[in-house]
């Protein structure tokens, strides 16, 4: 019986070492689920964050579209804002031109004015001159007139 009891020994000597081998299992299998649920919570908390970082990645998204057409629009705008500057450019360059022209002729016109005022200063003087004669003449007649009818008078009267 020895021999029994020692192979019985042997026996619950492994059971009990398949018994901590199973505890250890057992734990071990606890502590990965465990593990395996923190990591479950860690994963759902990515996934949220993920949502969130994706809800931002779309609105981010929304706003470059937004602003993609806002410079579209810019663009159209400055395009148009360019063609009408180039259009007043053209207008004040020919209006500059017409000014140019412009003042050509009123120094033009001055000049004439000029040559015009010396004529007619030079013809009053001339005029002046005449009618200064005129009224000599004039003066001259009517003196002549008053004397030669004085003596017809005279004449007029030794007669009668």
């Amino acid at each position: 019986m020895f021999m029994d009891e020692t192979v019985l020994q042997q026996v619950l000597d492994k059971l009990g070492n398949i018994e901590g081998t199973l505890h250890n299992l057992v734990e071990g299998q606890k502590r990965l689920e465990e593990e395996q649920l923190t990591i479950r919570k860690e994963q759902q908390t990515i996934r949220r964050e993920q949502q969130i970082l994706l809800q931002g990645q779309k609105r981010l998204e929304e706003e470059q579209a937004y602003l993609q057409s806002g410079l579209k629009e810019l663009n159209e705008l400055m395009t148009a804002l360019l063609h009408r500057q180039d259009e007043t450019d053209a207008k004040l360059e020919a209006l500059a031109t017409d000014v140019h022209i412009i003042h050509g002729e009123i120094a033009s016109l001055k000049q004439g004015l000029h040559e015009l005022e010396e004529k007619v200063d030079s013809h009053y003087h001339q005029l002046n001159e005449r009618l200064d004669n005129i009224q000599l003449d004039v003066d001259f007649a009517v003196h002549k007139t008053t004397a030669n009818e004085r003596e017809l008078y005279k004449i007029k009267n030794r007669l009668f």
